[in-house]
């Protein structure tokens, strides 16, 4: 039963993390602001385009790179390679890190005017769900003991 609990919150945690959007793409030039996932993007204006995939991995990689990460921690936690700080951490950095970086995007602009790097603001569907495992996983380790 351990083994299909684990599988299922794998499949669930690759869906969270490459399905549910990240962030929003804040464009303060003439084009779309946009929803931004690892492998779709939808604009909020329809008139421009349409549904964009695996434009993340195009042109927003350095703001998704953590996810992959979280990734990697979450099969650490459900191998009992547990470190509950170091499983919040990740969480947390891969949330800040757009934050992070569209910080000085706003301020560095190309020769036209527009902005050189993308400004995007996170949404904490990841850490949401970061904080949520652990504390079934906590919960799971209490059970397991009595």
């Amino acid at each position: 039963m351990k083994r299909y609990t684990s599988i299922l919150i794998l499949v669930i945690s690759i869906l969270v993390i490459f399905f549910l959007p990240f962030g929003v793409h804040i464009d303060l030039g003439p084009g779309p602001n946009a929803l931004i996932s690892m492998i779709w993007e939808i604009p909020f204006e329809p008139a421009w385009y349409s549904i964009r995939f695996f434009s993340a991995f195009q042109f927003y990689i350095f703001f998704c790179f953590f996810r992959l990460f979280f990734l990697l921690e979450l099969i650490l936690l459900l191998t009992n390679k547990y470190n509950r700080t170091r499983f919040i951490l990740m969480g947390v950095i891969s949330e800040l890190i757009p934050l992070i970086l569209s910080i000085p995007a706003m301020f560095i602009l190309n020769s036209q005017g527009d902005n050189l790097l993308p400004i995007i603001f996170p949404i904490p569907f990841l850490l949401v769900f970061d904080i949520l495992l652990v504390i079934f996983k906590s919960i799971n380790i209490k059970n397991l003991k009595t």
